[in-house]
């Protein structure tokens, strides 16, 4: 099987690179926010003759209900600013049963309606990615380990380190 690898940044698609560089795999650093995100895939999920694309990186956690280090596999996203428009992964890969399962909201900037959604983890770029999978026809998985709060601006509180050790000891246990 041949995967697409989806990260905002270096950082996190390195833990991926770290795991399965050498392989067909098609790794891609989409850049930050769904505007970066429709751009890099749009080009890539027309003719990159994967089976799967496979969204990893950082989340917040919306009031601390998924603890920092917490890794999920995200199954339903939606925009901040379309809360009634759910989009949804219609069926998660057998390859991620084990993982805890979130609700996602994709939110370009940190605003008050962020609150009004039902979601678990915030993903920033979450909501592109299944939007681009859907339309393309692509089957795909989104897992992301949280780093932090949602909400909290002091990135001294944040745990980037654990989220992403946490994100590779989690992908080193599945079976690709």
């Amino acid at each position: 099987m041949r995967y697409l690898w989806l990260a905002a940044v270096d950082f996190e698609l390195n833990v991926v690179r770290a795991l399965r560089g050498g392989t067909d795999d098609v790794f891609l650093c989409g850049g930050v926010g769904p505007g970066a995100t429709r751009r890099a895939l749009a080009p890539v999920l027309a003719d990159c003759g994967c089976d799967l694309a496979i969204d990893v990186g950082l989340a917040g956690s919306y009031g601390g209900g998924i603890p920092l280090g917490g890794v999920v596999q995200v199954v339903t996203e939606c925009f901040g600013d379309r809360p009634g428009v759910p989009l949804v992964n219609p069926a998660p890969p057998a390859l991620f049963s084990a993982l805890p399962q979130a609700a996602g909201n994709t939110v370009p900037a940190l605003e008050a309606r962020w609150r009004c959604v039902p979601a678990d983890v915030e993903t920033m770029e979450g909501a592109a990615f299944f939007e681009a999978c859907l339309a393309a026809a692509i089957p795909f998985a989104e897992i992301r380990a949280v780093s932090n709060v949602v909400g909290e601006t002091d990135h001294a509180r944040w745990d980037i380190p654990l989220a992403l050790q946490n994100l590779q000891n989690c992908l080193s246990t599945l079976s690709f």
